[in-house]
């Protein structure tokens, strides 16, 4: 039976990046590689020679990398994509010496977004948020986890989400999923009213729309108990859990994740060697964020530790108008390896495959046959040059789904 014909070639690729623990030694580099898929699925994967002896339609789009480097598209399993308002000013002041606490407690951080935020219409937030989208696509970016959080009113939150799911719509910025954060700012009032909310009505409608739930928990913001009674609340409606865990202290949250079995838990810079050994003991992924890591100054990400503790790891953006402002997942690889104690090979993992398992997706972040054809073609024959090449970006096309979202 002949095979269909693949409607998509990607050829002439010095290094072909899979990130598949089936081709070797990570990253599972091809020499003199190409791809082949039909539709959305990657059909052939290999060298040259293997992949030209699969049929090709007399339609089909033929990619020449020019020898430069592919990688699989970047999966960014934690983002705050959509907000509205500026917090440039505080950039300047954690710069002149204030804490993040010390601006919190001004009426900055969070609670400053949430105030703009809520206020916006649909369309609003979607326009706002789509320059920040097509960034990520133009830097590699196939997929990324949207969180809520800014709205404190149940309308608000699913507003952001609504706005999270529009944008992947669009075939020229990444595939969203979605994560319900509510229990992010502290509400002003009722706090048990709020919570009890969030864990009812709230979880209930965000079903419809999301397909996690997280909370941050942390000292001045949500306690443990918290945190366990809403990812409770959001698995008996079908909702994933996540968790904005030990980013500031260390307070319980990365036991809490590995106890619920979440998804993933995300931050960890105070977590302890015993704490990442009980995320990898109960399958949990754990996703550091550099740039936040960065900003904030603090303990470094624990990247190398969680490898070390047996946890599978993934690097994400964290992308937020107060810590991270940053869409670029080739930068978080640069700093994966220069503040986590990753290698090159392992940051590049982590961005992909990682990301993926951090969102529970088993059909993207490698290159194999039978998974999507997300990957990006970069400017460079060296895939090494995505760290080491700092600030720039490095990607030249971005196939999302087996179709051409951006060319250089």
């Amino acid at each position: 039976m002949t095979e269909p014909a693949a409607t998509l070639l990607v050829r002439n690729v010095g290094r072909l990046v899979t990130c598949d623990p089936e081709r070797g030694a990570a990253p599972g580099v091809v020499e003199g590689g190409a791809v082949a898929a039909r539709d959305w699925e990657i059909c052939a994967v290999g060298t040259e020679g293997e992949v030209a002896a699969h049929p090709l339609a007399a339609d089909a789009v033929v990619v020449d990398a020019a020898g430069n480097a592919v990688v699989p598209g970047f999966v960014d399993a934690h983002s705050h994509l959509v907000w509205l308002g500026e917090r440039s000013d505080e950039y300047a002041a954690r710069a002149a010496g204030r804490s993040y606490e010390e601006i919190a407690d001004a009426g900055g951080g969070i609670r400053a977004t949430v105030a703009a935020t809520r206020a916006g219409e649909l369309e609003e937030l979607v326009a706002a948020a789509r320059p920040r989208a097509r960034r990520m696509l133009r830097s590699g970016t196939t997929t990324v986890e949207v969180k809520s959080g800014y709205g404190l009113e149940d309308q608000a939150e699913l507003r952001q989400l609504a706005a999270a799911l529009a944008l992947g719509q669009d075939p020229e910025l990444p595939e969203v999923l979605t994560t319900y954060l509510p229990l992010h700012a502290l509400p002003e009032g009722d706090r048990a009213g709020f919570v009890e909310r969030a864990c009812t009505r709230g979880v209930e409608r965000a079903a419809r729309l999301a397909r996690f739930v997280d909370a941050f928990c942390e000292q001045g913001a949500y306690t443990v108990e918290e945190c366990a009674r809403l990812l409770e609340a959001g698995r008996r409606v079908g909702l994933g859990g996540k968790l904005h865990a030990d980013q500031r202290s260390r307070g319980g949250g990365a036991r809490l994740a590995a106890r619920l079995g979440a998804v993933s838990a995300d931050h960890l810079e105070h977590a302890g060697d015993d704490d990442l050994a009980a995320l990898a003991a109960a399958g949990v992924v754990g996703v550091i964020l550099p740039g936040a890591s960065l900003v904030l100054g603090g303990p470094p990400p624990p990247g190398r530790r969680l490898l070390e503790a047996g946890a599978r790891v993934a690097v994400a953006t964290d992308c937020n108008p107060g810590t991270c402002y940053s869409e670029s997942m080739p930068l978080m690889v640069a700093l994966a390896v220069a503040l986590g104690g990753l290698t090159p090979a392992e940051a590049v993992v982590a961005a992909t495959a990682g990301g993926a398992a951090a969102l529970g997706l088993t059909d993207r972040g490698v290159l194999r046959p039978g998974r999507r054809c997300d990957l990006a073609i970069l400017d460079t024959p060296h895939w090494l040059d995505l760290g080491y090449h700092l600030g720039a970006n490095p990607v030249r096309t971005v196939i999302r789904a087996g179709r051409v979202a951006a060319a250089g």
